[in-house]
């Protein structure tokens, strides 16, 4: 459990970081436009007032808002050649190795179907 608090805090300390991050990938031409597109598309959704699952139900409607937000961030870091994504992190290196770990373990327990959905709407 302890674990766990320190995992949460320690995103939380590098949400600053992270949304420059997304901010700067988003505009950046060596990024391509459909990832863009993709991840701007859910991030939408996840503030939109109409969801496939309700927020008024406790816990599950706000997950999938925030598994939207998730999934796009990865999708923006996934598509971006590596060195891009250093470039623009200006937090410590031990947390964007961290950030890349999540995203790519994420991406590996994505269901199949959903990685091949999402690789073929951004192109690759």
């Amino acid at each position: 459990m302890d674990r766990l608090i320190k995992t949460v805090a320690g995103l939380a300390a590098a949400a600053p970081q992270l949304g420059k991050l997304v901010v700067r990938l988003s505009r950046d031409p060596r990024v391509p436009v459909r990832a863009k597109r993709l991840a701007a598309g859910l991030a939408v959704y996840a503030v939109l007032p109409i969801d496939l699952i309700p927020d008024l139900i406790p816990v599950v409607g706000v997950v999938d808002d925030l598994l939207a937000l998730v999934v796009a961030v990865a999708i923006l870091v996934e598509s971006a050649p590596k060195d891009v994504v250093v470039e623009h992190w200006d937090g410590q290196p031990e947390t964007l190795a961290k950030i890349l770990l999540g995203v790519g373990l994420l991406m590996d327990f994505m269901p199949g179907r959903a990685r091949w959905v999402i690789r073929r709407l951004v192109g690759e």
